[in-house]
């Protein structure tokens, strides 16, 4: 395939995820490896810059899950499909196929789940031997993409389903223990205050400035540290989450960006961040 060719092919794959609203980068050619540093803060829907990079080289692309709210569980050959199947068996559920899939180049499959509300990261062997999963802080290659002679291809092009409640159930780690501070290590009620205001007005003021490309990173990560207030019982999350909110409407019809998008991140990142209570020392 010449390198225009390759360039052409990639480019339709990139720009096809992004109408997907999926936030795409670019991988190396023929790799899986990310062509950026900071991948994940470079994640981007903006048509004109994903038409700047793949005008350079004929990247592969990559799918940030985290920004485009998917959950992909990774099925490595021969025994990834299989041992997935089991393993929705033994909860008392069909093996979950009816979603958009992609052959990957060696073979195996990436199912695509839309991610549930409580943000889960990337593992790798906990569902079952070869089932690896890549959510926030993941991310996966492609349809269209090549990785030696082999393509990534859409295996099932259906629409991304909801994961299923027992995936949900396996993969969320377990709340953790509650410590209750004693009354003379709380720091003072003007200090808690002082620095909620400061994260508050911080975060508020990054989500009303975030580039185009970047929204959907700095909208998840704002909520994340709003998140950890919340859960240190400083700050409501209904407060957090109308905030949050209200600074992203500054966004809503520029490139895409719509205020569906916005609640999704700003849900998922309370909720990892109330995971994450804030400590003052």
């Amino acid at each position: 395939m010449s390198g225009y060719r390759a360039g052409t092919e990639r480019l339709r794959a990139a720009l096809a995820a992004a109408a997907r609203g999926w936030p795409v980068v670019p991988l190396r050619p023929h790799d899986k490896v990310p062509a950026l540093r900071g991948w994940d803060r470079e994640a981007t829907l903006d048509r004109d810059r994903i038409r700047r990079w793949w005008s350079r080289h004929a990247y592969n692309v990559g799918i940030s899950c985290g920004a485009a709210g998917l959950l992909v569980v990774d099925l490595d050959v021969p025994h990834g499909r299989e041992a997935f199947a089991r393993r929705a068996w033994q909860h008392g559920e069909d093996d979950p196929r009816g979603t958009y899939s992609v052959a990957t180049a060696g073979g195996g499959e990436h199912r695509y789940f839309r991610a549930p509300a409580v943000p889960l990261g990337n593992s790798v062997g906990r569902l079952a031997p070869h089932v690896d999963t890549r959510g926030v802080g993941g991310y996966v290659v492609a349809a269209g993409s090549r990785v030696g002679p082999h393509r990534y291809r859409v295996l099932r092009d259906l629409p991304v389903a909801p994961a299923p409640d027992w995936l949900v159930a396996v993969l969320t780690p377990p709340e953790p223990e509650h410590v209750d501070i004693p009354a003379q290590r709380r720091p003072p009620r003007r200090r808690v205050a002082a620095y909620r205001a400061a994260v508050v007005d911080g975060e508020v003021r990054r989500v009303e400035e975030a580039r185009p490309g970047v929204r959907a990173h700095v909208v998840f990560t704002a909520a994340c540290r709003l998140g950890e207030l919340v859960g240190a019982g400083w700050l409501d999350e209904a407060t957090a989450t109308s905030l949050l909110l209200a600074a992203a409407s500054t966004h809503d019809g520029v490139e895409g960006w719509t205020a569906r998008e916005a609640l999704r991140h700003v849900a998922n990142g309370i909720a990892l961040g109330r995971r994450r209570p804030r400590v003052l020392r």
